[in-house]
């Protein structure tokens, strides 16, 4: 039986439901095994994105008999039992999108300030990479080299970003680092979603005015009225007849021991985040185009190798099976993709809610027993933080 587990997101959950949960699949016989609602992160209150924002179980990742699975700002560590084993968590720390478990800890990206780090087995941070300070990087892919916070204020950790005011100010997320894996050698490659300039984070602070000022709504309607107008067909995932200003995706890859960034792979003109980057067995590697819906397989040194159109939905998630085929996350449903053929192969619906969305896919090594029905029914519900320490509900 190979068995699979994927995290999810519930886009339009309210604050007083459940946001995320996790499922396990037999692939074989293609049927659910279980879902599992997962960990909520406190201070969801504050989150006013209507998209997915503070919901949701994020990033996993397995390693000497344990599960780290992260949401929004903290990374839990199960046993195969379903124990709680510890719980990692940094004020500087959130938007958590992808994990990865290594030898010497937990490599994290924190999507809401550009920010890459890396946990050390203790909870301690080994380091923290501010992105925006690697200015010949910035320079080369066009992103902003314009420091929102002081880096030795992230490491400090002064500006509590999981509670979430902060975030919601656009100057801070500009790159949209969400995912990450490694590369036979050691190196790091991530996934620079969607990078923003200048014109672009200044037309998205615009974009927040006109939200704090209840007429962005109305400014869609009429971008709608006037697509309908004009016969134009809707782009994926924006109502703009005209998008003023595209970013950019990239992925990057990092030697974690000498600090050397190399560019790997460019995408211009994103509407949307990429997501999703993962090396593969035959030293080549594939990313998710969410912008069109697209696989891009692709040779470290930049080559494209293939770009397959997969859907209009919603790309994210992505997984390397030991047979050479892919798994996908499209939206609420998991897709098998023969990347010899170029061509999905199967699909299992994970469930009926389209904005129950697949976020990361992870192969389920065989001594894990399926979880409870609710992991905070079994630990507690975490309800605030203290500097790194976790504050849990009475029942915890």
């Amino acid at each position: 039986m190979t068995r699979i587990i994927i995290s999810t997101t519930c886009r339009a959950s309210s604050n007083d439901k459940s946001s995320g949960w996790l499922y396990f699949v037999d692939l074989e016989t293609r049927t659910i095994l279980k879902r599992t609602v997962g960990v909520e992160p406190p201070y969801r209150v504050n989150d006013t994105n209507p998209r997915g924002g503070m919901r949701g179980m994020k990033g996993m990742g397995f390693r000497n008999g344990e599960l780290a699975v992260a949401n929004y700002s903290s990374i839990l560590f199960f046993d195969c039992r379903w124990n709680l084993l510890r719980v990692f968590s940094h004020p500087s720390i959130a938007s958590i999108h992808e994990i990865f478990y290594a030898e010497e800890g937990v490599w994290v990206t924190s999507t809401a300030n550009d920010v890459l780090a890396c946990f050390n087995l203790d909870g301690g941070l080994n380091s923290l990479n501010y992105l925006r300070a690697h200015k010949p990087l910035m320079r080369k892919l066009g992103g902003t080299s314009k420091l929102a916070v002081r880096p030795a204020d992230l490491a400090s950790g002064k500006k509590d970003f999981r509670v979430r005011p902060y975030f919601n100010l656009d100057a801070y997320d500009r790159t949209h680092l969400n995912s990450v894996c490694e590369l036979p050698d050691g190196r790091l490659l991530l996934s620079m979603g969607l990078l923003v300039g200048d014109y672009f984070g200044l037309l998205m602070n615009i974009k927040t005015l006109m939200l704090k000022l209840n007429i962005w709504k109305f400014f869609l309607k009429i971008n709608r009225s006037l697509r309908q107008f004009l016969r134009k067909e809707k782009q994926m995932l924006t109502d703009l007849v005209v998008q003023p200003a595209k970013g950019r995706s990239a992925v990057v890859s990092l030697n974690p021991i000498s600090g050397e960034w190399q560019v790997n792979l460019q995408i211009n003109a994103a509407i949307n985040p990429s997501h999703s980057v993962r090396a593969l067995s035959d030293g080549t590697a594939v990313y998710l185009n969410t912008s069109k819906g697209e696989l891009i397989h692709f040779m470290l040194n930049g080559e494209v190798l293939s770009v397959t159109k997969i859907t209009d939905k919603f790309l994210r998630g992505l997984l390397e099976l030991p047979d050479g085929r892919l798994l996908l996350g499209d939206c609420n449903t998991l897709l098998i993709f023969d990347l010899a053929a170029r061509a999905v192969v199967g699909q299992i619906e994970l469930s009926p809610d389209p904005m129950n969305s697949i976020f990361d896919i992870q192969l389920m090594p065989p001594e894990f027993d399926l979880p409870p029905d609710s992991l905070e029914a079994k630990i507690g519900k975490i309800v605030a933080f203290d500097g790194q320490s976790t504050i849990w509900s009475k029942n915890a």
